[in-house]
């Protein structure tokens, strides 16, 4: 099966092993391959304009609005059959080619409301649009070639113009939603004294509306399925087919959200809310037909991205997927108090304030509020403070906080807005990073609590693991680190940038400080070798759970990406639970639960050996815990009496070589003999 985006051009073959993949860069392919690919490209390239003008043909020949209600059930359909890596950029044209709509001459789109259209007119339009967004990212690539990489910057700008394209993705909704509620829930009189609504009732109502159009959809699909049930299966193939598209069809027809005459009269109700209120929220969301005459391409700016209703008239109006507008609630609130001087001020504030409290919770939950402390000063020049810190006995992480707001042209990558956010994203917290580590390196210590009461480290505190945390998405930034040309400092040994709902999201997978801490160490070491090329969070911490994924340095000719799914956290997170059906297994990091016990012990007894034992037990691929295992159950009582045990036993308890860095002894509480010597490589499992 195909990628939604298609296979891309045929310069190379990668090189594949151990969660790796190694390319050549393209620069340096020569003969056939490049010619077929250049062939490829100018084909793309000249398809364009004439795809455009069958998406809108095709669209004036049906009901566009209807048709783009429908697609949006035929696309989650899609979505939820295929790994998320196959379907990417699928959602984003269903969002573009409703843009389209509302840029056509409104007058026509509403003479074709309600019109009767054949089924084969949804085939046709997502062909289309695949066909569209296969061309636009051929010459997308196109652009990357003649333009060529020669800095990181033009790197991130490259990877802007792809997501602006093709990434809807914020995070997901486990993160998500606690992050806008954060933001949000402070400024809600405020926001309803300006703008006659709260803006946390915003994913209020598409929460509601989500949950009634589901039910809906819920309700057609177990009508088609009881109809197909009694169908007799046809031995032909092809009627196979063609009956198996036909009630595809139908489900997107009939399930598909309804164009509602009041709108907000149904969010009042069910919210039971104010009408006039859910009016004002509902018009803060919509985008009018005929409302972005301007919008032509796909790298475009669409206001249907963060204004999802499609407003028809004055009363009637469509939110065709109403689940999916978390992803941008934070940036419709900022565009809802753009006009409101004050209001603005008062978000902005509050981005900042709740990013810096998110990140302390989520650590406090990690490593204990004990050891995490937000905005601890130290006496350097300007007093400078520590956004938050975490200080345990055998880890240190400071972290830099940036709660701004990435704007549209930024997104659309114009050079001097990128520059100006890689200043303030990056450049300045690798900067406050640096100072903070050398300062912890200097052993003075004097550091204050913001309540000005002096902080007590403890000792044995190792090197600093520099970590930015954005509130905004801007991968490109986590992928490159790129410079804006305003760095006097970064920390040596790399630093990790993660945006906030990953943050969250790695810290509820890896809840134990070890797994943690040697995670965010990886991911600072992978930043600073240049290898490998990580371009999604959830990737990246699947590549470690699975494979341990380490730093690789890149070849002069070479790019070194990741080649590993996140289908078992994409799965944790998005899964809809059937009824009387078990849920996803949390993913973890393959480590036994002895050997974290083991370092709680490390700890408490002998913390300065806790660093280098953390990374060390985890940096074991999850499959050569093995013979750690085996020896465990030896050691059981009801197994230690089989002359096989007695052997594993005797070989454990002179123990077991995982590496240089790492032996592990298990050791029978009955055990008389005298204890393995312990030292900084060294781990004692004792079982019952």
């Amino acid at each position: 099966m195909e990628p939604y985006l298609g296979t891309g051009t045929p310069f190379v073959t990668p090189v594949v092993g151990g969660g790796l993949r190694r390319f050549r860069r393209p620069g340096d392919v020569q003969g056939a391959g490049l010619r077929t690919a250049w062939d490829q490209i100018h084909k793309a390239e000249q398809q364009l304009p004439r795809l455009l003008e069958e998406i809108s043909q095709t669209a004036l020949a049906a009901d566009p609005v209807m048709l783009y209600s429908s697609l949006h059930v035929f696309d989650a359909m899609r979505r939820s059959s295929q790994p998320g890596h196959m379907t990417f950029g699928s959602d984003a044209m269903v969002e573009f080619y409703g843009g389209l709509v509302t840029a056509m001459p409104a007058d026509q789109v509403l003479q074709r409301l309600g019109a009767d259209f054949h089924p084969q007119a949804l085939f046709d339009m997502d062909r289309l649009l695949r066909e569209y967004a296969q061309a636009e990212n051929l010459a997308h690539q196109a652009k990357v070639l003649r333009e060529g990489a020669a800095d990181k910057q033009t790197s991130v700008l490259h990877m802007l113009q792809m997501e602006q394209r093709f990434d809807r993705m914020q995070g997901y909704p486990a993160q998500l939603r606690p992050i806008f509620e954060e933001i949000t829930a402070p400024l809600g009189d405020a926001s309803r004294a300006v703008l006659g609504f709260a803006l946390h009732q915003a994913l209020e109502a598409a929460d509601i509306y989500h949950a009634r159009q589901a039910a809906r959809l819920g309700e057609v699909m177990d009508a088609f399925e009881n109809a197909s049930a009694v169908l007799a299966p046809s031995p032909d193939r092809e009627q196979r087919v063609q009956v198996a598209a036909t009630l595809t069809a139908g489900v997107a027809t009939f399930g598909a959200s309804p164009i509602e005459d009041d709108l907000p009269g149904v969010l009042a109700t069910e919210l039971n809310a104010p009408h006039e209120e859910m009016a004002r929220l509902v018009a803060a969301l919509t985008t009018p037909l005929g409302s972005q005459p301007a919008l032509k391409t796909l790298g475009d700016t669409n206001s249907l991205r963060r204004r999802p209703v499609i407003g028809l008239d004055n009363s009637r109006s469509l939110w065709a997927r109403p689940g999916d507008f978390m992803h941008e609630a934070l940036d419709w609130a900022a565009d809802a108090c753009h006009n409101h001087p004050d209001l603005l001020k008062s978000f902005d504030k509050q981005r900042q304030d709740g990013c810096e409290e998110l990140v302390r919770r989520t650590l406090a939950a990690v490593f204990g509020e004990i050891y995490v402390h937000h905005g601890a000063t130290y006496p350097d020049p300007g007093h400078p403070d520590v956004d938050v810190l975490v200080a345990m006995p055998g880890a240190v992480l400071t972290v830099e906080a940036k709660g701004g707001r990435f704007t549209d042209p930024a997104r659309r990558a114009a050079p001097d807005r990128v520059n100006r956010k890689t200043r303030e994203f990056v450049d300045k917290a690798l900067e406050q990073n640096a100072r903070t580590i050398a300062y912890l390196e200097s052993g003075k210590g004097n550091l204050r609590s913001r309540n000005k009461k002096r902080l007590l480290l403890p000792d044995h505190l190792p090197p600093a693991v520099s970590v930015i945390v954005t509130l905004e998405r801007v991968d490109p930034f986590a992928t490159h680190l790129p410079d804006g040309g305003k760095r006097r400092a970064e920390p040596k040994d790399g630093t990790w940038l993660v945006t906030l709902a990953d943050l969250v999201m790695v810290a509820d997978i890896l809840r134990h400080p070890a797994e943690f801490y040697a995670y965010a160490h990886t991911r600072a070491a992978i930043a600073k070798a240049g290898g490998p090329r990580v371009f999604i969070e959830a990737d990246a911490l699947a590549g470690w759970l699975d494979h341990r994924v380490q730093p690789v340095k890149p070849a002069p000719d070479e790019i070194v990406f990741l080649d590993t799914g996140n289908e078992a956290v994409n799965d944790y997170y998005t899964q809809v639970i059937a009824p009387d059906s078990a849920s996803p297994a949390r993913p973890g990091s393959g480590v036994l639960a002895e050997i974290l016990d083991s370092l709680d012990v490390v700890h408490r007894e002998r913390p300065q050996d806790w660093n280098g034992l953390a990374i060390a037990a985890l940096a074991v691929q999850p499959e050569d815990w093995r013979p750690v295992r085996k020896a465990l159950r030896a050691a059981q009582p009801a197994a230690s009496g089989t002359r096989r045990a007695r052997k594993r036993a005797r070989r454990a308890a002179d123990g077991i070589r995982l590496s240089p860095h790492l032996t592990v002894y298990v050791r029978s509480s009955t055990d008389e003999t005298s204890p393995p010597p312990l030292g900084p490589t060294t781990l004692l499992l004792n079982t019952p």
